[in-house]
């Protein structure tokens, strides 16, 4: 949240939210609308994003086909607050389209864990009822692991 106070236009936090490591910075550029060459280096002069441990590799889609888009997070570490946004914002357009724009408005308005999670319930509770209940159990592995 304290990322909302730093970085004022939305395209800029809409990028924030999506940088995950896998995706080159072409990819982002590609997706979004908006956002530039700029914004990276504004973020990143921010110390909000930094270069990914490979180098350069992964900015310039180098290492970025090489891993799978959605791993599995069973094995992994529960996920921080914005790494969990950034799950349940993708989740979200993947899932839902843009029948799931409230939810992301709702994602990006939540200054809470609490509100946080009431969202992702939200969210789940919608895909299982538009994709079936297997879509709504991937969703919430990908979000809480196991």
């Amino acid at each position: 949240m304290q990322s909302r106070a730093l970085v004022k236009e939305r395209a800029a936090r809409n990028l924030l939210l999506l940088i995950d490591g896998v995706k080159s910075e072409e990819q982002l550029l590609a997706g979004l609308a908006g956002v530039s060459h700029d914004d990276f280096i504004a973020l990143e002069s921010l110390g909000l994003i930094a270069p990914a441990a490979t180098g350069s590799a992964v900015r310039s889609g180098g290492g970025a086909s090489s891993r799978p888009a959605s791993p599995p997070r069973a094995e992994q570490a529960p996920l921080d607050y914005g790494q969990f946004t950034a799950m349940l914002t993708k989740l979200i357009s993947q899932e839902l389209g843009l029948r799931g724009f409230v939810l992301t408005l709702a994602v990006e308005k939540a200054s809470t864990i609490d509100e946080i999670q009431a969202v992702a319930q939200r969210v789940l509770a919608q895909i299982g009822e538009r994709k079936g209940e297997a879509a709504a159990a991937a969703a919430r592995r990908a979000l809480y692991g196991a």
